[in-house]
């Protein structure tokens, strides 16, 4: 019994370790390349399980066959017109021949080392044919960065050929100032905003005073108009008051006299006051007289 059990563990193991080491998984997205003592003989583009000769005879290379988008560090450049600037490109590329790529760059390391030079040299070369303005711009329609896209594409597709690879796309991702020229930069930006602004405060002003000048035009307009249509209310008022006025002076001709004789005192004397008056004084007889004569 124990001799069985002994047999069935070497069993086994020993499937599982053939399993291990004659097997090969390939993922969705990957490419496998099998190995004959190190040389390249077979390229597997199907996701699954495939079946090889253990290790040293046969080995197993699993390559990323998805797009891969290299992103180098950014790199200080010059402009046409003698403006340095840094530069963060990127490049998406496939691997579409996998034993080429292996023979030429060997591994995902070498790769990159040589898109990056690449894309260094042609970046450089390439910018020297803009300027600044080209890039950096308010206007919209003044930016080349397809253009240059599309020709830094150009130029890459044409110079890896030989690697087995595919660029699919080169793009600048960012445009940055080295800093010993950003305080030059913000200070022409700074002077160029101020410009704008006192344009735009002189056109208010300027459209200020000329509302002003509308307003206070108006408003003497106005006042005029007012002060006349017063002055003729006035004027009919008073001629109302004195009509009024005539006809009770009419009426009673002695008590209005004497009505405004007392108001011409009130307004003469107070309490301060001392008169002397002579017998004969109008003022003395209407006091005296309670208005009679």
């Amino acid at each position: 019994m124990r001799k069985s059990t002994i047999s069935v563990s070497i069993f086994i193991v020993t499937i599982i370790v053939l399993y291990a080491t004659c097997t090969m998984v390939v993922n969705q997205g990957e490419t496998g390349v099998l190995l004959n003592f190190g040389k390249p003989i077979k390229v597997i583009t199907e996701p699954g399980i495939y079946f090889k000769f253990p290790y040293p005879f046969n080995s197993m290379n699993i390559i990323d066959a998805r797009l891969i988008m290299l992103q180098p560090s950014p790199s200080e450049f010059l402009t046409a017109d003698k403006k340095n600037l840094i530069l963060e490109n990127n490049v998406c590329y496939r691997i579409i021949d996998p034993i080429q790529y292996m023979k030429t760059v060997r591994n995902k390391k070498g790769l990159e080392i040589r898109l990056t030079d690449l894309l260094t040299s042609h970046t450089g070369l390439l910018l020297g044919n803009y300027e600044l303005s080209d890039l950096v711009n308010i206007d919209p329609d003044q930016i080349k960065f397809e253009e240059m896209n599309q020709r830094l594409t150009q130029l890459m597709q044409e110079n890896i050929q030989g690697l087995g690879i595919k660029v699919e796309k080169v793009f600048i991702k960012r445009i940055m100032l080295p800093f010993v020229n950003r305080h030059a930069v913000y200070q022409r930006m700074r002077a160029e905003r101020d410009r704008i602004a006192k344009k735009y405060l002189a056109e208010g002003e300027e459209k200020a005073q000329k509302l002003r000048a509308e307003a206070n035009r108006s408003s003497r307009i106005i006042l005029a108009e007012a002060k006349r249509k017063a002055t003729i209310v006035k004027g009919q008022a008073e001629a109302k008051a004195m009509k009024i006025y005539g006809e009770t002076y009419q009426k009673n001709i002695e008590f209005y006299t004497f009505i405004r004789s007392l108001e011409a005192y009130k307004k003469i004397f107070n309490e301060k006051s001392t008169i002397i008056l002579d017998e004969q004084s109008p003022l003395l007889k209407t006091l005296m007289s309670g208005g009679k004569r």
